[in-house]
């Protein structure tokens, strides 16, 4: 077989071939391969997760199967059912969305394919073959365990077919929700393409991916909090026409033996819909590869805009020429990239999902007098962290790698002075984010305890500032990124952390807003300790040599006396 693999073989497969080994590499990281290795690492992290959540599932189900009358247990079924089926849709879809650029081939597919003798239709349907084989394997790999494990857990005399049919039933419905999301998000792209001028198809598409990236997260977050009574309430059919996830519940039930006209209904508008969206993205690859050619190869540069008020801003914001300098790369960055706008909204998804979820518990534990500062302060505590990590992550993902030349022969100049930036930037923008926008509403609900939860979280924000870059040594978007360099499963590790870390800090804010004693201990504690990480972050600026190429940590640190 590896022999056979060697060899040259039919155009179309060859063409399979590139695109399969070229479809999770990037400029953006230090050697081709980490991409993938990144990815499995991630993959390895994500399949011992529904395990995990099988003992809790097996002693609810128990109990339901005692009961002596089967509603309670099929309703319980269908709210689990509902949770599975939107967290798979979800995860395929932000796979989708992530990998947004790669949907269609891409400008260096057509220079390293153009001046062969192949035609643009052949490039096109091996791209999605291979899409749809890249795809296939993302899904059976998500479904594979739940479809075994939640049948089995949730088995009792009220089911209404043997197991083996429910896990057929499981995994047909739940495949088929993943393709349909797919699908979905890649018709979506080849509409735009065909529809959009090309000038503005790299500005719309661009916050677009942004906005599906947020909802992805969004969904797959608040799916685990799916419960009877939500799923009840989507339904009805007010609400079910508009959620494919319902769609899909209902070809699930109808697989597992379900008789209710209502599900039949939506098993159709299942198969309809998954039907439309094939159609559709087979005529989007059909339509529009000629233009997409063009697009990409005859360029789409947007129209120059007046920035005469932008730059005045910023004059004045920043009066320093190589601050500003900096900082006028950084908005660019921001405002054209969508690799590094999907990933930031991509965090402020993930935060309004952790926001939403801790309101709906706050309400249940706090004094009815104190649940509006409770919310503030835990929405408050959320953002800054999500922004914090989103921004960190981003800036260290380069824009054009190879063009990071020019600060290599200024940075002995400037190097103080793009650090200074950094820190302006990002203290700028969060305050802006976090503070100034929300205040006015703030400021109505809670009176002058607004003035000191604002007083608080600004000086959270300092020290989770300082201690989130304390080890920062690059300038951003210059500096290589190597993915695979900290391990899947110390991120999850972080991320649990992270779910500890919110409800105890929301507490201790909370408390200290209505006690004036604690409130000025809380705040002297932040400041002492926002002071003596900001010096000692500053005192290694002197001899610091920015990063360009990320490697991965030496087996055995030197000294690091030449820097």
């Amino acid at each position: 077989m590896k022999d056979w693999l060697r060899e040259t073989h039919s155009p179309g497969f060859e063409l399979l071939r590139h695109f399969l080994l070229r479809l999770f590499d990037s400029d953006l990281v230090t050697a081709p391969g980490q991409a993938a290795t990144a990815l499995i690492g991630a993959v390895a992290v994500f399949l011992p997760w529904f395990p995990v959540v099988a003992g809790p599932l097996r002693e609810k189900y128990a109990h339901f199967n005692r009961l002596p009358f089967p509603g309670p247990y099929r309703e319980i079924v269908r709210a689990d059912e509902l949770w599975l089926i939107t967290l798979m849709a979800s995860a395929v879809g932000l796979l989708a969305t992530v990998r947004w650029q790669s949907l269609f081939p891409g400008l260096r597919d057509y220079h390293a394919l153009g001046s062969l003798p192949l035609r643009t239709r052949q490039i096109f349907l091996a791209k999605l073959l291979a899409l749809l084989l890249v795809a296939t394997g993302a899904i059976v790999v998500l479904n594979a365990l739940p479809s075994l494990v939640f049948p089995a857990v949730s088995a009792g005399r009220w089911a209404l077919r043997p197991l083996g049919a429910r896990v057929a039933a499981h995994f047909l419905s739940s495949a088929a929700v993943c393709y349909f999301a797919f699908f979905a998000l890649t018709a979506l792209q080849g509409l735009l393409l065909i529809v959009l001028h090309p000038r503005r198809f790299a500005l719309v598409t661009g916050y677009v991916q942004g906005f599906l990236a947020a909802a992805m997260v969004l969904l797959m977050v608040l799916s685990f909090s799916i419960q009877p009574q939500i799923a009840n309430a989507a339904l009805r059919p007010a609400a079910a026409r508009w959620l494919p996830p319902v769609w899909f519940l209902g070809l699930y039930q109808v697989l597992a033996g379900d008789t209710d006209p209502a599900m039949h209904a939506l098993a159709c508008t299942a198969q309809a819909a998954l039907a439309v969206a094939v159609v559709l993205v087979l005529f989007a690859y059909l339509a529009g590869y000629r233009r997409h050619r063009e697009l990409l190869v005859e360029g789409g540069a947007s129209p120059a805009r007046d920035r005469r008020w932008g730059v005045a801003i910023l004059v004045w914001l920043v009066p320093q020429p190589r601050r500003q300098a900096v900082t006028a790369f950084m908005l660019k960055t921001l405002a054209d990239s969508s690799r590094h706008r999907v990933i930031l909204m991509g965090y402020g998804g993930f935060a309004l999902a952790l926001a939403f979820s801790g309101m709906a518990g706050i309400t249940g534990t706090v004094e009815r007098g104190r649940a509006a500062a409770a919310g503030f302060v835990y929405v408050h505590v959320t953002l800054l962290v999500c922004l914090l990590a989103g921004l960190r992550q981003v800036f260290s993902l380069p824009m054009e790698l190879h063009a990071n030349w020019i600060f290599r022969l200024t940075e002995s100049e400037g190097r103080l002075e793009w650090l200074h930036a950094v820190d302006h930037f990002v203290l700028l923008t969060g305050a802006l984010a976090i503070i100034v926008i929300p205040f006015p509403v703030e400021a109505a609900l809670l009176g002058w305890r607004a003035l000191a939860e604002v007083i608080q979280c600004t000086a959270l924000g300092l020290l989770g500032y300082e201690w989130l870059f304390a080890s920062w040594e690059k300038l951003p978007f210059t500096c290589s990124h190597l993915p695979a360099k900290t391990p899947p499963w110390m991120l999850a590790l972080r991320l649990f952390a992270l779910l500890g870390f919110l409800p105890m800090v929301t507490g201790i804010l909370l408390i200290s807003l209505y006690n004036a004693v604690a409130f000025c201990v809380v705040l002297a504690l932040l400041l002492a300790a926002w002071t003596r990480v900001r010096a000692a972050r500053r005192e290694g600026w002197g001899d610091l040599r920015l990063k360009y190429e990320e490697a991965p940590d030496p087996a055995i640190h030197g000294l690091n006396l030449l820097r």
